[in-house]
């Protein structure tokens, strides 16, 4: 579980990723110049006000302007429509920014060097990133981690012999220092108060304001302990003759939520971020090590997978082994190292009380990111939390789920003004302070803005954590996010002139079809995409109130009025009863649009009229065979290349498909060297490119869904589908610790692409609003007790899963027909 190179990063993308969910750091591993490029989570550009945006409209003529695009698409004129949706657009999401450079020196050694035996490694099993260079008798020996149970970045570097090190702290944003001491640096950060995005022309696309309220401001402090001595300068400290050096690296922000404004308060930050610092000085570097690894193993261990093929590959490179893999293949145990490494950037990258990942995690040095590193939520920020819960990573979830009352309170406005509907709505940026509004300053393809679901799909992530974990308690509190969702979409619907339901105008994310003119167009009515997202909130949020019956107050969020529960279960449920199911088009694809339309783009990146597939599930080769026969030639349609989470979102959809070939031709796709499209970098980030996290967590969650899927829920007993697209080449292995919804874990293991055992455990008990209630007594309740339909090839197993008591599945059975029950 290394990544590891045989010299330091050129670039931004050969460095090592570091974090504890809050800071971020890239590790250079240079030997006369090293360099940590440092995040904060909470350092963002903008403020509360700029979650307004800029408006093209006058107050109150949102309605009127949407009312008038449907009639114009009504009339069949595509382009009067899209003219009236641009006028909706706000400007645009703030951006995710660089903190600082921590830069350490050995003045004398020659620029670019790279010594005799020089190794620089990232173990994610600790969380450790280290290098080593120099002969015997002069090595010296660095690690660095990010501590989440300290909350700094401790680098310690050991010689041999005594060095003379520089250790400086550099910004690309304007700095203010504060009084340091012999020991230590301090300075605060002053973020943007407003910055474009790099597609968008602007004669001052970075601005800086210094009145109180309207930007960010970090402090910033870095303390060296060292067997040598020290001296201050404004830039850092001197270290001289010195055999040990610890630097310990912390921020604090006055960020305080997206609704209200930063503080400003620099005395206090600095107070705090000083103390986080003096506290970790006064306990050894071995001390705060061994807390952070068990911090970090606490979750990491919770999984294992073995997919055989290590022999000869260690002893590579980590570049090494994937420039191989693209042309010989063979090596599967790498396809383990990035389905691990998708769990590791996770868990460095997402912590309880935590910001959500963005299009770049926690990590970016650049002040104008591309596409803003902020918020997608037309799959790039979903795709994110897909191995939350397959994973076993469900705390890191908690992120995400977090920060979506905020987004609701804004979206309620966006809903209100912009289309005169109830309940909340988001469009597909946002950011740390809840942009919901559409992107674009009047000129933007309504392609990506002008898509009103964004809420509706993040919701949904809501009812998949109480799936994987059983937490009511969560659900509950969330519940008014889940009606909020809901009351929007229901208001979204239109009648259609079949009497059908659906929306308008719409698109699907990204894509155009050729319009009558013979130019790409982007705004239609009732796409696929459009529907599936509607049918899963709406199914989520019956599935919500199923659990909840009367444990909630189910008030109007519009008038704070109880509403007729069984009236509005009933309304839902009509329009579910009204939409349109997804349909075979007369190329035997599964249709895009609700016309037949032709493809500007046949291999478009995006596939979001599959999402019935996945996430979804209801098209299922079971189920729906004739949707899902399509589904597979749409797969075929879009071709073998596109960007990383693309690819990574196909392998997913190859997994619910029961297609193990196919599946493994995208992960041939996905580890291939970065260069003109996907792959990975020399650090196996994976590539748009540039660089998004999403491809690397999409691939971890598209890699349980090739090994264990519990989606299904057939005439009430869940199935447990084990090995369903096991790709051929994966002919031996083992996994520990995947999960499935209904809080089940799975550990199994198979030989010759066959299943040898598998063993099934449910939790111990799945409600936590009943944590403190005494144990119940064995299948006394029948909440105690799972039914499950076990699958792998033509065996059907029933079983009765009890909770804590591990259900066995041996080899013997494999093959055979037995009834469930």
């Amino acid at each position: 579980m290394r990544i590891h190179d045989d010299r330091p990063a050129d670039l931004w993308t050969d460095a090592l990723p570091l974090g504890n969910g809050r800071l971020g750091a890239m590790c250079f591993g240079g030997v006369r110049r090293d360099r940590f490029q440092v995040n904060d989570d909470t350092c963002w550009s903008g403020s509360p006000a700029t979650a307004s945006g800029r408006p093209l409209l006058a107050p109150g003529e949102g309605p009127e302007v949407v009312r008038a695009a449907r009639d114009a698409l009504a009339e069949g004129d595509v382009r009067r429509a899209e003219e009236l949706v641009r006028r909706l657009q706000h400007g645009h999401a703030q951006a995710y920014q660089p903190l600082v450079d921590l830069v350490v020196e050995q003045p004398g050694r020659p620029e670019d060097e790279v010594p005799p035996g020089y190794r620089r490694w990232l173990d994610l099993g600790e969380a450790v990133a280290g290098h080593r260079f120099g002969e015997e008798g002069e090595r010296t020996t660095q690690e660095a981690f990010v501590s989440a149970p300290a909350g700094v970045l401790v680098v310690h570097r050991a010689s041999e012999v005594p060095v003379d090190l520089l250790v400086r702290v550099t910004s690309p944003h304007p700095v203010q220092l504060a009084p340091g001491d012999v020991d230590l640096w301090a300075g605060t950060v002053r973020m943007p108060s407003h910055v474009h995005p790099p597609h968008e022309d602007a004669p001052e696309p970075v601005v800086y304001d210094d009145s109180p309220g309207v930007a960010i401001t970090a402090a910033v402090v870095m303390r060296v302990v060292t067997d040598g001595t020290l001296r201050v300068r404004d830039d850092g400290l001197t270290v001289h003759g010195a055999r040990e050096v610890t630097v310990l690296l912390t921020s604090v922000t006055d960020y305080a939520g997206a609704m209200r404004p930063p503080h400003g308060d620099v005395g206090q930050l600095l107070r705090r971020a000083r103390g986080a610092v003096a506290a970790a000085a006064e306990r050894p570097v071995g001390a705060l090590r061994a807390e952070h690894v068990a911090d970090h193993a606490a979750l990491f261990d919770r999984v294992e997978l073995d997919l055989g093929g290590n022999s000869g590959h260690d002893a590579l490179t980590t570049d090494s082994r994937v420039a191989r893999h693209a042309v010989m293949g063979g090596d599967p145990a790498l396809a383990a190292l990035l389905f691990q490494y998708g769990r590791y950037l996770m868990i460095a990258g997402s912590r309880p009380g935590t910001m959500p990942l963005t299009l770049q995690g926690i990590w970016n040095q650049d002040v104008r990111p591309a596409w803003s590193s902020a918020y997608t939520t037309n799959i790039n920020l979903e795709m994110a939390y897909w191995p939350a819960g397959p994973a076993n990573l469900a705390e890191c979830a908690e992120p995400l789920l977090a920060w979506l009352p905020g987004v609701a309170a804004s979206g309620t406005t966006t809903a209100r003004e912009l289309y005169g509907a109830r309940g909340w709505a988001a469009h597909h940026n946002s950011d740390a302070w809840a942009f919901t509004l559409p992107a674009g300053e009047g000129d933007g393809d309504p392609s990506w803005t002008a898509w009103p679901l964004g809420g509706a799909w993040l919701v949904q992530h809501v009812w998949d954590h109480y799936e994987y974990t059983g937490d009511a308690a969560a659900l509950e509190r969330a519940w008014p996010l889940l009606h909020g969702a809901a009351r929007f979409c229901l208001d979204w619907l239109v009648e259609q002139p079949d009497g059908s339901l659906g929306t308008s105008p719409a698109t699907s994310p990204e894509n155009h079809f050729v319009a009558e003119d013979g130019a790409p167009a982007a705004v239609s009515t009732s796409t696929t995409s459009d529907l599936a997202l509607v049918r899963g909130t709406l199914a989520c949020t019956l599935a919500a109130l199923g659990v909840l019956e009367d444990r909630v107050d189910h008030l109007d969020p519009d008038t704070e009025e109880p509403v007729d529960v069984d009236a509005w279960r009933a309304e839902v449920v009509a329009a579910l009863d009204r939409l349109p199911a997804e349909r075979v088009g007369p190329d035997g694809r599964l249709a895009e649009w609700s016309q037949d339309l032709v493809d500007a783009e046949p291999e478009h990146r995006h596939t979001s009229h599959l999402i019935g597939v996945h996430p979804g599930g209801w098209v299922h080769p079971e189920s729906t065979p004739e949707l899902a026969r399509a589904a597979a030639a749409t797969l075929d349609a879009r071709g073998p290349r596109s960007t990383g989470w693309a690819l990574a979102w196909r392998l997913a959809l190859r997994a619910r498909l029961q297609d193990g070939v196919g599946a493994e031709a995208l992960v041939h796709a996905l580890l291939a060297p970065a260069g003109d499209g996907a792959g990975v970098y020399r650090n196996l980030f994976s590539a748009h490119p540039p660089f998004q996290v999403d491809g690397n967590l999409g691939f971890t969650a598209g890699v349980v869904e090739l090994l264990v899927q519990g989606h299904r829920v057939v005439d009430g007993i869940r199935e447990v589908h084990l090995l369903p697209a096991l790709p051929p080449g994966w002919r031996d292995g083992s996994a520990r610790g995947l999960r499935v919804r209904g809080g089940i874990t799975v550990d199994l293991s198979w030989a010759e692409g066959e299943l040898v055992e598998a063993v099934l455990t449910l939790d111990e008990r799945r409600d936590a609003r009943d944590a403190d209630a005494p144990d119940l007594e064995e299948a006394e309740d029948p909440a105690d007790v799972a039914a499950v339909a076990l699958r792998c090839g033509s065996l059907r197993l029933g079983l009765e899963l009890r909770r804590g008591a591990p259900a066995v599945v041996a080899a013997a059975l494999v093959g055979e027909a037995v009834p469930a029950g």
